[in-house]
């Protein structure tokens, strides 16, 4: 079978899929559309390398850029016959929206923390003294804990909203949440009926625990009814892949903290010893229409 792989993934990573995939007996081709400018001649658009692709199957992995553009090229790929594996991004029509995944787990009924968003930087001090310092303050559209702070008191927020309006970034890019004590940080890596589950620590001097910020991780044996919080936090997005970050307290409750659509694998297969890339790739190619 011939794959294309649509991503902009670490080569590290796409450098397992390909490998596996050669083991599996499939060819692998791998294309980042970020970057490829489209051209449209003589009533045709021309992307070199996608739109006169000859694949069986498309694979669609960490698109967060030009997310209209890429799933109008899914579309039309499907309209073709060829089979597509994109996580549900055709229908979900976004890659990063935590304010829009936020409101389905709540809606859900799952535990998520305290949250609150504004479009006004004006309402900022009063929404953090409702959740009580300290709070913690996230961007809406990036993920691996980039831009992820936390904020002690209503001093380091006049210096948060002072340099974000400087630098001209609308409030509404930005959540405030509850900061939540834990004992354990969990990321649970599904796929399909596949859970892997890894414990992360953050570095010294960091309180975010992402293995991409440089954390270190472990493995952890998660009770069942994470696990079935986990599933259907998962479900609740409408994705049958992704990483769902759990922070339990000391007195065992457990919140989501939230469902990363475009998950890596490295640092749970260094977690597991498991060969996830594999399972990923048979998981795409048995759920693809």
């Amino acid at each position: 079978m011939k794959i294309t792989l649509l991503t902009n993934f670490s080569a590290i990573e796409n450098d397992r899929l390909a490998a596996e995939a050669n083991a599996l007996g499939h060819e692998l081709t791998i294309f980042n559309p970020h970057g490829n400018n489209p051209i449209i001649q003589d009533g045709k658009l021309i992307i070199n390398g996608l739109t006169d692709l000859t694949a069986d199957l498309v694979i669609a992995r960490g698109i967060l850029l030009a997310i209209k553009e890429i799933v109008a090229i899914l579309k039309h790929v499907r309209s073709t016959g060829t089979k597509v594996f994109d996580n549900n991004l055709i229908d979900l029509n976004y890659s990063i929206n935590k304010v829009t995944d936020l409101m389905k787990l709540a809606l859900a009924g799952i535990s998520v923390p305290n949250t609150r968003h504004s479009h006004d930087y004006g309402h900022f001090v009063a929404l953090a003294s409702d959740l009580s310092y300290p709070v913690i303050i996230k961007p809406t559209s990036t993920g691996k804990g980039v831009g992820v702070i936390k904020i002690e008191n209503e001093e380091e927020l006049f210096t948060f909203t002072g340099q974000a309006i400087k630098e001209e970034k609308p409030a509404k890019r930005f959540i405030i949440q509850e900061f939540i004590p834990y004992i354990h940080d969990l990321r649970l890596l599904i796929i399909g009926e596949e859970v892997f589950c890894m414990r992360r620590i953050p570095r010294e001097g960091d309180f975010r625990a992402n293995f991409s910020l440089g954390g270190t991780v472990e493995l952890f044996e998660p009770s069942g009814a994470t696990i079935a919080l986990a599933k259907k936090a998962l479900k609740s997005i409408g994705m049958t892949v992704g990483g769902v970050d759990v922070l339990i307290t000391e007195d065992n409750k457990q919140y989501i903290l939230e469902v990363n659509h475009n998950p890596g694998f490295q640092g749970m297969e260094l977690a597991t010893k498991k060969n996830i890339a594999k399972i990923l790739l048979e998981h795409a190619i048995k759920e693809t229409k």
